[in-house]
């Protein structure tokens, strides 16, 4: 008689974390600079502000793109703490326990760490719509955890 198993929900491997941060990335950078240029200073500030964590890009035409880069970079390094340490969950668990990562780092990155890296980036955080962009940064990483993410072994009855 083989051990049947609900479905517990997806795991990622270290690795998956990689790709998962990549695109949560993109999403959140399209709602970020979406929501800042609709209801902020615009998605080219958002981009040059980002840029200026590293001295001496504070203005040309690289600015946009290292501001992009910047971004991803972060992202993929928090896409891959996020697999590392994303246990079995439902799939409705991992949506919201992904979406509490991207509140989490909304917290840490505005009120801790974020005046150690760019002063400016803690002024674009603490908004609403900074809010909603790590929001949605940590949705991202859960649909991407429910889409490819690896489901529990199926147990033999031994």
């Amino acid at each position: 008689m083989a051990h049947h198993r609900p479905f517990l929900g997806t795991q990622l491997a270290p690795r998956q974390g990689l790709p998962a941060g990549l695109l949560a990335g993109l999403g959140m950078l399209a709602v970020w600079a979406g929501l800042a240029q609709l209801v902020g200073p615009g998605a080219g500030q958002l981009l040059g502000v980002i840029a200026s964590t590293l001295p001496g890009l504070t203005d040309g035409p690289m600015t946009a793109v290292a501001g992009v880069v910047i971004h991803l970079l972060v992202a993929v390094i928090l896409g891959l703490l996020f697999a590392a340490s994303l246990d079995r969950l439902s799939r409705r668990e991992t949506l919201i326990v992904s979406t509490f990562y991207g509140f989490t780092i909304w917290v840490v990155a505005s009120f801790i760490v974020g005046h150690w890296f760019n002063d400016r980036i803690v002024l674009f955080l603490r908004t609403w719509w900074g809010l909603l962009a790590c929001l949605s940064f940590g949705f991202f990483l859960g649909l991407y955890a429910v889409a490819r993410g690896q489901p529990l072994p199926q147990l033999s009855p031994d």
